[in-house]
């Protein structure tokens, strides 16, 4: 069951707050991130990150444990900044000497523009007629 409300006692979300970090070890968002780790552990895992400005250290820590220590783990992040090139600061720790580290693929795109160029899933469609055509 479903259940939709318009206001909530407790947010389940982190604000932007000076003890942002400390507050992602309180529960509901302490087993939110272990979930994360574990999920990130598991064979053949991949990543899609979108609008995720690798700022916050705590969930970019998981990610590059992830990604140096994990042999099947992939990572696909993309970045849109608007200046029309990668922020290669931004994105240091994915890169070994200029050269973006293996397991890891950097897209320049919108969200837009990137899901508009991925193949339609039609496992989930409704509609039988799509799914036979």
């Amino acid at each position: 069951m479903i259940q939709q409300m318009d206001t909530t006692e407790i947010p389940l979300i982190v604000y932007p707050a000076l003890d942002k970090y400390e507050s992602s070890y309180e529960q509901p968002y302490f087993e939110m991130m272990s979930r994360f780790q574990q999920a990130l552990r598991r064979e053949n895992t991949l990543l899609i990150v979108l609008g995720f400005g690798f700022r916050d250290k705590h969930i970019q820590n998981v990610i590059l444990e992830a990604v140096n220590q994990n042999p099947s783990f992939q990572l696909v992040i993309v970045n849109y900044n608007g200046g029309g090139t990668i922020n290669r600061e931004e994105l240091k720790e994915y890169f070994d000497d200029d050269v973006v580290k293996r397991k890891v693929s950097i897209v320049f795109d919108t969200f837009k523009g990137f899901t508009g160029s991925l193949p339609e899933n039609k496992t989930y469609s409704t509609n039988e007629e799509s799914i036979q055509s």
